[in-house]
């Protein structure tokens, strides 16, 4: 059986990590073995940036960001390890794909990134919790031919849109 392709965009990975809505849905999609979950070094760049964010607005300690960090880090590895994640490079052709992605969606230079991944992966979704991405989905669709399923998506309705 074929698996299919699906891009975790950096916020449905920070939802997994930081425990907010939508958590589920990306547990679900990582044990999945219908499966093949994908997101670029991007993504870990981006989870930094948002732990750094939440430490800068007191919302968590240096000690607790680094514990954060540290856990990420460590379950990233787990996650490679167990073919429950693979971590794909940004490469030359990513970018030129997202300069176009910039131009044709008016989306925005990390935004494009992502999107560029999913689709020189050949990915049929991206899981997101991002409203710039999800503003744009019937366009994104159609054009690309790659669905846009936000994180606070019921796993049945996945299941069904995906189709899994």
């Amino acid at each position: 059986m074929k698996k299919i392709k699906l891009y975790l965009e950096s916020s449905a990975l920070w939802n997994l990590y930081y425990e907010e809505t939508g958590a589920e849905l990306v547990e679900y999609c990582l044990e999945n073995s219908q499966l093949t979950c994908i997101s670029s070094i991007w993504s870990q760049l981006e989870i930094e940036r948002g732990i750094k964010k939440r430490e800068n607005q007191k919302e968590i300690t240096a000690e607790e960001a680094e514990n954060l960090r540290v856990f990420i880090e460590t379950d990233g590895k787990r996650l490679a390890s167990k073919k429950q994640l693979e971590i794909v490079p940004i490469v030359e052709d990513y970018i030129f794909t997202a300069r176009r992605f910039i131009q044709e969606h008016n989306l925005f230079a990390s935004d494009a990134l992502h999107l560029a991944s999913a689709v020189l992966q050949g990915c049929k979704g991206i899981l997101v919790d991002d409203y710039h991405f999800k503003r744009l989905n019937k366009m994104i669709e159609t054009r690309e031919g790659i669905g846009i399923y936000p994180t606070t998506l019921a796993i049945s309705d996945l299941k069904v849109q995906l189709p899994l």
